[in-house]
């Protein structure tokens, strides 16, 4: 067993080669099928040598890169799911510019994932498929992916939401935090333009300061495992990495969602669209992670209350960032999708 200064100094050898900066993620094989703008939609086909299941397309949040389901080799839920014969679609939504500052919710949630789901339904065909497609939603990615079959239901046959927020009356400190009396909205979106990724990558610690120490413990106490440092730096890679969220659209998702929690309470055209989760009928699986603290699982099991549909609700252990690198998800994901011709 190593000594506490030994220990300590490899620690620190090993952040002296600034592991984070070299770190590798989003290395699985796949392509690029469309884009708009910014925006990419990146497809992952499905193994050639299992049988071809129903596509997916996913839809990851814009406040973050998608890389986090792409992480290492061995840690890809991505990779996972083609290598089970599920081509995947992803939803890379880029880095929005000063330009993007004035786009509407309705562009992202409304107009760019209904062009997305079409050219994923395109290239399916195109390739061998059904031309037909579950979705999956990953934290607010799933927030989006379901204000989108309000309103365009036909679109998936079938969604899992993981760690969505749907309920946002529920979400803990954040709610408390993202509150009209104590957030000046309005104030900040006219003066910044878009809400800076270095403002919420600062926000998301604060929900749990004791997180930031930690990190630094666990490295230090597994810091002779080189699988573990290897992942170690990839999260802390794609930790870093927050995306600025683009200012007209951050007002409204605010004011929307955590002001009026209007997926549950109605009253919420987005352009001239009313949002309705009542009109999405089918079957919707929702897995909440047991210690997240970003959407708890109250903030999830909400879709429960308000989904057209049936739905199924699940916890699986990890928190917000930790089941994504876990092997639960993608085996649960697999099972889901993958069981329809047994209904």
């Amino acid at each position: 067993m190593a000594s506490v200064l030994g220990r300590t100094f490899e620690t620190l050898s090993f952040l002296a080669d600034d592991p984070v900066r070299t770190a590798r993620t989003g290395t699985t094989p796949h392509d690029v099928v469309f884009r708009q703008g910014k925006i990419a939609l990146r497809h992952f086909p499905a193994a050639a040598d299992k049988p071809r299941q129903r596509a997916v397309l996913v839809s990851m949040p814009l406040i973050n890169t998608w890389s986090v389901w792409d992480l290492l080799p061995d840690k890809s839920v991505f990779g996972k799911l083609s290598a089970a014969g599920i081509p995947v679609y992803v939803v890379d939504w880029g880095r929005p510019g000063d330009e993007d500052a004035t786009r509407p919710l309705s562009y992202y949630v409304d107009e760019v994932l209904t062009r997305l789901f079409d050219r994923a339904r395109r290239h399916d065909l195109a390739t061998g498929g059904e031309g037909v497609l579950d979705a999956i939603g990953y934290c607010v990615g799933g927030t989006f992916l379901a204000t989108h079959l309000a309103l365009h239901p036909e679109h998936a046959a079938r969604t899992a939401f993981v760690c969505t927020p749907i309920d946002f009356h529920s979400s803990g400190r954040l709610v408390a935090w993202a509150n009209p009396e104590h957030f000046p909205l309005d104030t900040l979106i006219s003066n910044v333009g878009n809400y800076p990724a270095d403002l919420m990558r600062t926000s998301f610690s604060w929900l749990k300061p004791q997180g930031q120490t930690a990190k630094w413990v666990g490295l230090w106490e597994r810091i002779e495992d080189a699988d573990f440092r290897t992942l170690w730096a990839a999260l802390e890679q794609w930790n870093g990495d927050n995306v600025d969220f683009p200012g007209e659209a951050y007002r409204e998702y605010v004011r929307r969602c955590y002001f009026e929690n209007a997926l549950l309470n109605g009253g919420w055209t987005l352009g001239s669209k009313t949002v309705d989760l009542r009109n999405a009928k089918h079957e919707a699986l929702v897995l909440a992670a047991a210690s997240d603290h970003i959407a708890p699982q109250a903030a999830c099991y909400g879709l429960a209350k308000t989904w057209g549909g049936p739905v199924v609700l699940e916890t699986i252990k990890g928190g917000h960032v930790g089941v994504s690198i876990g092997s639960r998800l993608p085996a649960r994901l697999i099972a889901w999708l993958t069981q329809r011709d047994e209904n």
